[in-house]
């Protein structure tokens, strides 16, 4: 086990523990955008910068990648943190003004925009990279990052629909700006401009995931689409005797 200091509160975790984890372990608030408890950490956002000490050097690390070491000494809100935050928020304002969580989080810590962009250059995506890592990890992996600087974009080869799509909508239910747009009917989903037919649960009749999504899963027999709340369900049964 490894014994650090938060703020002044001592804490022993486990090797391997990012100073976000501890963090978070302890109740402090760290701020995050590229950051999701189901996804491989990236750092690429710096929004979660803390100051550590460590063999008497102070410096500015990224909370969500830096692991924790004997001695470590943390510290969340001192004045270089708070002024890399406003400038991280404030850049993030520039780009994307009428994303929600950006704004939120802007007038948390005192942020504002600096006026550098112009209404055409702006733009709700913030390159956090959520999308991309969902796709990869939790699906077919078909979205990339393309272009380069403020022309980078999110999507398919060729800026067409990608075709090895699956309609799963991870990437959007992982974006924390709204940017990535997912419209449901009630046997329809439209995503990244392609419309997928949804499937219904065989046991509540509610629609849930596309065909090409239970493939990918080897869920392909009928008496396997279940929805998540039904499976729950099912689970629980398993222990009391039941459905109910």
């Amino acid at each position: 086990m490894v014994t650090i200091t938060i703020n002044g509160k001592e804490l022993t975790v486990a090797p391997g523990t990012t100073v976000l984890e501890a963090a978070r372990s302890l109740g402090v608030e760290i701020p995050t955008l590229c950051h999701h408890a189901g996804l491989s950490p990236e750092g690429s956002c710096r929004l979660c910068m803390v100051e550590v000490e460590q063999r008497g050097r102070r410096r500015l690390v990224a909370s969500c990648m830096f692991p924790v070491a004997e001695g470590l000494i943390v510290e969340t809100e001192t004045e270089p943190v708070a002024r890399a935050r406003r400038f991280v928020l404030g850049l993030l304002l520039d780009r994307s003004p009428h994303a929600e969580e950006i704004a939120d989080l802007a007038r948390r810590y005192g942020a504002v925009g600096f006026g550098r962009l112009p209404e055409g250059e702006r733009d709700s995506c913030i390159h956090c990279g959520r999308c991309v890592r969902a796709c990869e990890e939790e699906a077919t992996g078909c979205l990339a990052f393309g272009f380069r600087g403020w022309e980078r974009k999110v999507g398919g080869p060729y800026e067409e629909p990608p075709s090895a799509c699956i309609g799963c909508g991870a990437c959007a239910k992982v974006c924390p700006t709204g940017h990535i747009v997912m419209e449901e009917s009630e046997d329809r989903r439209l995503i990244w401009g392609r419309t997928f037919e949804l499937l219904r649960c065989s046991l509540c009749g509610e629609p849930f995931a596309t065909e090409e999504q239970l493939e990918f899963l080897g869920e392909e027999d009928e008496k396997e689409r279940i929805c998540e709340r039904c499976r729950k369900r099912v689970f629980a049964a398993s222990f009391t005797g039941g459905l109910r």
